[in-house]
C-alpha cells in the first residue's frame, strides 16, 4: 500500500532578507496566492502543517474551506538557526569569524550557535514521516512546511545529498514549491520511500 505526502513550502513571507528558522513572520499577500495555486487542483485526506504561521495560517484556511482534517505538528518546523535566527543574511555572511560561511559549507558537520543540527533536523523529520506512513496507509497528505525540512528530505532519499551542502546548494527549492514522496510498504512492513516529484513556483 502507497502513502503519497506532498510537503509544500510556505510562500513568500515578510522580511525573507532575514535567516527565518523559528522566526515567525506572516506571509505576504503574494506569498498566500502562491500557496493557494499549488493546491488548487489536488486533493488531500488530511494537512499537516508546522506550527509558524507563515504555514498555519494558509493551513487553517485551506482546511476549513476543503473540510479536510488539520494537524499541528511541531516536528514540521524549520531549523532552528539560535543566535543567528531572524539576522539579516547580508550580515551573517559578513561576520569577521566567517562562522556562517563555515556553517553553509559544510552544515551535516557544523551547528548554529545555540541552535539545531542538521542530522537533528534529519532525525526527527524522517521519523514523522514513517510514522506517518503506517498511521495513514494510503492516503495522501498535505505536509505545509520548510525549505531545510523539504531539503533535508531529497538528502534522505537521495543520499549523495549528503555530502557538503549539496542539499543546499545543488536543488532550486521557491516559495510554494512542493515536492511529492510516496512510502510503499510491503508485506513484511518494510517502508520503501521514493522521489514522486518537484516542482517549483510559475
Amino acid at each position: 500500500m502507497l502513502t503519497k505526502m506532498t510537503l509544500l513550502r510556505h510562500g513568500e513571507p515578510q522580511n525573507a532578507h532575514l535567516l527565518l528558522g523559528r522566526t515567525n513572520p506572516q506571509l505576504t499577500a503574494k506569498g498566500f496566492e502562491q500557496m493557494k495555486a499549488r493546491c488548487s487542483n489536488a486533493q488531500y485526506n488530511r494537512v499537516i502543517t508546522s506550527p509558524l504561521i507563515r504555514c498555519a495560517d494558509f493551513a487553517t484556511q485551506y482546511s476549513a474551506q476543503n473540510n479536510t482534517p488539520l494537524v499541528i505538528e511541531n516536528r514540521l518546523q524549520e531549523l532552528d538557526f539560535g543566535e543567528w535566527d531572524g539576522v539579516a543574511l547580508a550580515e551573517l555572511w559578513q561576520m569577521p569569524t566567517k562562522a556562517f560561511e563555515t556553517y553553509w559549507h559544510q552544515p551535516w558537520h557544523h551547528i548554529p550557535p545555540g541552535g539545531e543540527s542538521t542530522n537533528a533536523l534529519l532525525h526527527r523529520v524522517s521519523q514523522l514521516i514513517h510514522e506517518l506512513s503506517i498511521r495513514f496507509t494510503g492516503e495522501h497528505i498535505l505536509m505545509i512546511t520548510h525549505s531545510g525540512v523539504i531539503r533535508v528530505i531529497l538528502s534522505w532519499l537521495l543520499q549523495g545529498l549528503q555530502q557538503g551542502n549539496a542539499h543546499l546548494s545543488r536543488v532550486e527549492l521557491q516559495h510554494g514549491a512542493s515536492l511529492s514522496i510516496g512510502v510503499f510498504i510491503d508485506d513484511e512492513g518494510t517502508q520503501w520511500p521514493q522521489l514522486i516529484g518537484l516542482n517549483n513556483s510559475p
